[in-house]
Parts: C-alpha cells; structure tokens; sequence
C-alpha cells in the first residue's frame, strides 16, 4: 500500500483548488525480468471516485489517471481524506 496525491485544480461545488489523499494497493508481480521489460511503457489506468467538498460537505465525482506497468498493477485506489498542508 502507499500513499499518493491528487490535487483537483477546480472543485465542481466551490471551484477552490483541493488536494486529497489517496491509498493507493497494488499488487507486485514477480517475474524474470528481460531487457524488453526496461523500456516497456508504463499503462495509464482511469478511475472515479466520489470526493467530499471541504467548503460545503457535498459529494462529487472526479475521474483521474495513475501509471502501473505490468510488474506493478494497481489492484484497489480508496479516498482517505484531505492532505493537510504538511504532505
């Protein structure tokens, strides 16, 4: 599991920029690796998620991109909350 960051330049209730928090799982995938497998391009996989207005406590949807490779597949993405100012 690791922590990663969205920031939503423009919220669709306040249109303030917010950033959360996401738990990213991913599952490892052992294989021999071959020279090929260093170039290989990494694989854009689209999600949505419902977020929560800081401003107004309303729900939305958002669609974004995170990056795996075929050694690194992204196996489950959870909302955890705001970022605060320290991340």
């Amino acid at each position: 599991m690791s922590i990663e960051y969205l920031e939503i330049p423009k919220c669709p209730k306040c249109s303030d920029g917010h950033r959360y928090k996401l738990k990213v799982e991913r599952s490892m995938v052992i294989k021999m690796m071959t020279e090929a497998d260093f170039d290989e391009p990494q694989r854009k996989v689209r999600l949505t998620r419902i977020f929560t207005c800081p401003t107004n406590s309303e729900e939305f949807q958002a669609r974004f991109v995170l990056t795996d490779t075929s050694s690194d597949r992204i196996k489950n993405v959870s909302v955890v909350g705001l970022a605060d100012g320290n991340e």
